[in-house]
């Protein structure tokens, strides 16, 4: 596995950002990958950066045994939608920006078919948002406890989150409504044929979003279109999402779970 931590002048966010990445280059599977690599974008969730997604969770795990490169960036709270009025366009910079650089500097394959995007909580609505929106690139979006309705994140525990930060990231509840924020709006208008294939999980006991995630199930549902969707106990916690890792990025390369999850010991040295 290499690791690489690079930095780069964004257009889209108007300023530096520092950007991680896993190469599967070890084959500590035993089975060996050779480049160009398939690759998913990971985003952080809200209050997270890539050194704590990085530091709690398999990922690097994953890269190795599943034989695909992980890019993590930073989502600096978010939600990774775009505001152009501020010079600050996060959904511009994971949806195609941090693609494109990516793709420049690092042995990544460019076909839509070996393209993701996944994320955890915020990240997870951000794959979901992104995803759909920049849909020519990404084939297949993974989302753990996503956040699907900010306003019901938001304005449903405001305890944890001021409604200031709602507007902030999303305008008035009449603009975000109306808008393709809303994923349940943004999903239930969109052609079955042209949304990328669709892996969730979320926690039975998840009060942050789980309501949420299962209205916009029911959605999914509705129009009749095909998606994984694992709940089983569980919080909005680290080891909720540790525990479905295998069967988020066995989906992702369309393996089995339990098929490729255990490191070969010999290639240790």
């Amino acid at each position: 596995m290499a690791y690489l931590k690079l930095q780069y002048m964004s257009a889209a966010l108007s300023g530096m950002t520092t950007i991680h990445a896993y190469l599967p280059t070890d084959a500590m599977s035993g089975t060996p990958v050779e480049p160009p690599f398939k690759t998913v974008y990971f985003l952080p969730g809200y209050s997270n950066d890539a050194f704590n997604m990085m530091s709690y969770l398999g990922l690097r795990r994953e890269c190795e045994l599943k034989g695909i490169a992980i890019i993590i960036p930073d989502g600096n709270n978010s939600f990774y939608v775009d505001h152009p009025e501020r010079m600050c366009c996060y959904s511009t910079f994971a949806g195609k920006e941090l693609v494109e650089m990516t793709r420049k500097l690092l042995p990544l394959s460019a076909k839509r078919e070996d393209t993701f995007i996944g994320g955890i909580s915020m990240g997870g609505y951000g794959a979901l948002y992104n995803g759909l929106k920049f849909r020519d690139t990404f084939s297949k979006i993974i989302a753990f406890s996503p956040s699907v309705s900010v306003y019901d994140l938001i304005i449903g525990h405001d305890f944890m989150f001021p409604q200031e930060i709602f507007i902030n990231a999303c305008g008035s509840k009449e603009d975000y409504m109306n808008s393709d924020l809303n994923l349940d709006r943004f999903y239930r208008e969109t052609p079955n044929e042209e949304i990328p294939k669709l892996y969730m999980c979320c926690g039975k006991q998840d009060g942050l979003v789980v309501n949420a995630v299962n209205r916009f199930a029911s959605v999914l549902d509705e129009k009749k279109f095909p998606y994984i969707y694992t709940k089983g106990d569980g919080n909005h916690e680290l080891d909720y999402w540790e525990r479905h890792l295998d069967e988020a990025f066995s989906f992702l390369m369309d393996i089995e779970p339990g098929t490729r999850n255990r490191l070969v010991l010999g290639n240790f040295g």
